[in-house]
């Protein structure tokens, strides 16, 4: 597999331009970063957050973890992190585990760590293990131009219990 047609119609209907980077098959976003020779705090992972029945999609430096604590503050709603099984059919055309970081390709809302929009260039999953897409700053940027832009994530290490790896 490649990448996600659904991510490849997305990147081309908003005229976006990035290279496709193949990587050794990896689980884990670290790993990813690890295999591709990228810094972990340049690939955004995605992490499907929901709240009753409506899924959101956080984006985060891969070096980070998400702070539902953060996230519901800022949003004033509570979060849960999404079950694997209730990922499934979310997704069209990725490999489990393998969430592109590009949500509105999927018609889910977007909320983004604001560490991600100052980055000179960003890597995205390409919805299986083995590639990783890379885009531009501007290019990044436009793409989550309708997205919630927050504080919601921290380096790894913490000790809070609300925190998510």
């Amino acid at each position: 597999m490649s990448i996600s047609p659904a991510v490849a119609n997305y990147l081309s209907q908003k005229n976006v331009n990035y290279e496709v980077i193949e990587h050794a098959g990896t689980s884990s976003s670290l790993a990813t970063a690890r295999a591709a020779h990228v810094p972990a705090d340049k690939l955004a992972k995605a992490v499907v957050v929901k709240r009753g029945n409506d899924y959101a999609m956080c984006v985060i430096p891969a070096s980070n973890q998400l702070v539902l604590e953060w996230l519901k503050y800022g949003r004033q709603h509570e979060y849960e992190i999404a079950s694997e099984d209730e990922l499934t059919g979310l997704f069209s055309g990725c490999e489990e585990g393998a969430i592109p970081g590009l949500g509105e390709a999927f018609k889910m809302d977007v909320i983004i760590d604001n560490e991600l929009l100052e980055l000179k260039d960003v890597y995205v999953e390409g919805g299986d293990h083995s590639h990783l897409l890379h885009i531009s700053h501007r290019d990044f940027n436009r793409l989550m131009v309708n997205a919630w832009v927050a504080p919601i994530s921290c380096q790894k290490g913490g000790q809070d219990d609300h925190l998510y790896l």
